[in-house]
């Protein structure tokens, strides 16, 4: 079955440049060629270890470096955030390819969206499966990024100290005319109070209907028409003595060369996986 959003052939030529010079590795796009990217967030924290007087900074850096591998590995890489766009000429990794199964419907954004009958608003959950599929974990790695890569990312972090509740949200809109718009990539970082009146779940469902309604007031801004956007947001506990990081990191990278296949353009994300498990980098 296929996933066609745009021309099958246009997806499968982009993908064809878009690949780089590693056999089991990821790397960075430059600016030149094609490129793909793919939705990570996770949540690092550290205890206050090596804060003094004088600085804050070696736990706040240790805190960043576990946010990066909490839960897609996105280790060991001279990260450079950018503006948030994927134009025509990108592709996004769970989506335009290797396409997750479980792109549903998100009941709470959808329902509660002023204009529900233009847009689908969707769980970002599988697009995250699909970038641990393709990048692994920090304990089983696929095609992670060749180590000391610098990429590019859209995304945002922030720190801090605990007892907090952080959350990493994320909205992604998919223009209707894809080779004349860009999908726009928005991020929030932040932290629920805990003496709030609202109930987690109502706390992060106004945060996932902002997100979604963001893309819009986007659209209204560049002229653009979203047909889908996709939201999600993770939520950890940091304990009193730590300091916390919520991180959101879309990276804009080319593909492994094991990784890529002539077909991908369309094949599910679990035709994928089986095609190329045995190529994974695995355990390191």
């Amino acid at each position: 079955m296929r996933f066609s959003f745009m021309d099958d052939f246009l997806k499968q030529h982009i993908l064809s440049s878009a690949v780089g010079s590693h056999d089991r590795y990821c790397e960075g796009h430059a600016g030149q060629n094609r490129y793909l990217t793919a939705l990570v967030m996770g949540i690092g924290s550290f205890p206050r270890t090596f804060s003094h007087q004088g600085s804050e900074l070696l736990d706040r850096v240790l805190a960043y470096d576990s946010a990066e591998i909490d839960d897609v590995y996105l280790g060991q890489i001279n990260m450079t955030l950018v503006s948030s766009f994927c134009g025509p000429e990108g592709l996004i990794w769970g989506y335009d390819v290797a396409r997750a199964e479980n792109l549903s419907l998100s009941t709470m954004a959808g329902k509660k969206l002023l204009e529900p009958a233009k847009v689908h608003v969707r769980s970002g959950q599988g697009l995250r499966d699909a970038a641990r599929m393709l990048f692994g974990t920090a304990t089983e790695r696929h095609f992670p990024f060749f180590p000391g890569s610098h990429v590019f990312c859209a995304g945002k972090f922030r720190f801090v100290w605990g007892p907090v509740q952080l959350y990493a949200a994320v909205a992604i809109g998919i223009p209707v005319e894809r080779t004349r718009a860009a999908c726009v990539l928005m991020e929030d970082v932040g932290k629920f109070l805990i003496r709030d009146a609202k109930t987690f779940e109502e706390r992060k469902d106004e945060i996932l209907l902002h997100m979604a309604q963001s893309v819009l007031e986007v659209g209204k801004n560049q002229g653009v028409e979203y047909n889908e956007i996709f939201v999600d947001c993770i939520v950890k506990n940091i304990p009193d003595g730590s300091v916390g990081c919520p991180m959101v990191a879309m990276p804009y990278f080319r593909l492994a060369m094991n990784a890529y296949d002539e077909h991908l353009h369309e094949q599910s994300l679990g035709d994928w996986a089986e095609r190329k498990s045995g190529l994974f980098l695995s355990r390191s």
